[in-house]
């Protein structure tokens, strides 16, 4: 691992020197610091990474740019190359000596938190990369579950959209997006389209288990897109159709403790991104009832993301708010409240 971190960083640079001012600009642009506002702390950082330098060069050509194309045998041949070199990351370690400095120096490459050690398992316990990389949290050191409606279902970066017309102006423009094509039930589809939608981001870094937005019944639970190789998931704006393509779990949470009224669903679609070529999850979880916070999925390897919609307009914090009149990204942890 590394050599592998050591060899992508000069790799990039020779790129970013040789190829003309068009692109690299645009790479530049793409691995500038991003302005997050912290929503447990209610906080601005000015100086958040976008991505490593490696990843922006080719995320950048390959899937912002898109210069090979969306889909044809050159650009399908190197996305299925990526998620080859990631399956990579289940090759056991020989021991607990080589776990340790792999599982160390992965931290140290993306800065995941290391004092204290926060994780269920010590470093030398782990048995693949991959291993690590699904990691959850020592349950003393678990995120509060928030007691607001909705909370978050991952540990991620947040935009928020007023509904999907909203959505497709501003982020979703350079593909043919439907929503009709996404995989949610189409007797809900007017009321998602008219409703606030959360797109979430998770980040190489991040923690990768996504856990129930609500209390509730699983009504639906499918994937989508089962047998394809993702795109990366950091350009919504681009020219690939990530939430039409790319390999999604759609499930869809009913609670009906408000017997008076129509029940509140919020589908949660969670989206694989570039090399995440296993999600995996209950595949009989239709029918039983799960508690807000509890746990869904697990993605293994690369960034991926999620899109969170509901049937019913709900009462979104207010830094929330603020942060989308100016399509500000804002970080949050598995189990923040995001609606009361």
């Amino acid at each position: 691992m590394p050599n592998f971190f050591a060899l992508s960083d000069i790799v990039a640079r020779i790129f970013l020197a040789i190829l003309p001012s068009r692109i690299s600009n645009r790479i530049k642009e793409n691995t500038s610091p991003l302005e997050v506002l912290v929503l447990r702390t209610k906080t601005k950082k000015c100086n958040e990474p976008r991505m490593t330098l490696f990843e922006g060069v080719f995320a950048t050509i390959l899937f912002d740019l898109a210069l090979f194309g969306t889909y044809n045998p050159i650009i399908n041949g190197i996305i299925s190359l990526f998620t080859t070199i990631q399956n990579s990351w289940d090759t056991p370690f020989k021991n607990e000596v080589e776990a340790e400095e792999n599982v160390l120096d992965f931290c140290n490459r993306l800065d995941i938190q290391q004092h204290p050690w926060i994780w269920e398992k010590q470093p030398k316990a782990y048995k693949s990369l991959n291993d690590f990389f699904s990691r959850t949290y020592a349950s003393e050191n678990f995120p509060a579950i928030g007691e607001g409606m909705l909370v978050s279902p991952a540990c991620c970066k947040i935009l928020i959209f007023n509904d999907d017309t909203c959505m497709k102006s501003i982020l979703i423009k350079g593909c043919n997006y439907q929503l009709e094509r996404v995989g949610l039930p189409h007797s809900d589809l007017k009321a998602y389209r008219k409703n606030r939608i959360f797109l979430g981001y998770l980040s190489p870094k991040d923690y990768h288990r996504v856990h129930a937005p609500i209390s509730g019944k699983c009504i639906h639970c499918k994937m989508e897109g089962e047998n394809v190789d993702s795109a990366s998931v950091k350009f919504f704006g681009g020219k690939f159709n990530l939430m039409n393509e790319n390999k999604r779990l759609v499930v869809v949470l009913e609670d009906d403790k408000r017997n008076d009224e129509e029940p509140l669903r919020v589908a949660l679609v969670i989206i694989g991104g570039v090399g995440v070529n296993t999600i995996t999850y209950d595949k009989s979880m239709v029918g039983k009832a799960f508690f807000k916070g509890e746990e869904l999925s697990t993605f293994r390897a690369g960034g991926s993301a999620f899109a969170l919609f509901s049937t019913k307009p709900l009462k979104v914090v207010e830094p929330l708010i603020n942060a989308a009149e100016s399509q500000m990204y804002v970080e949050v942890l598995i189990g923040e409240t995001l609606a009361q």
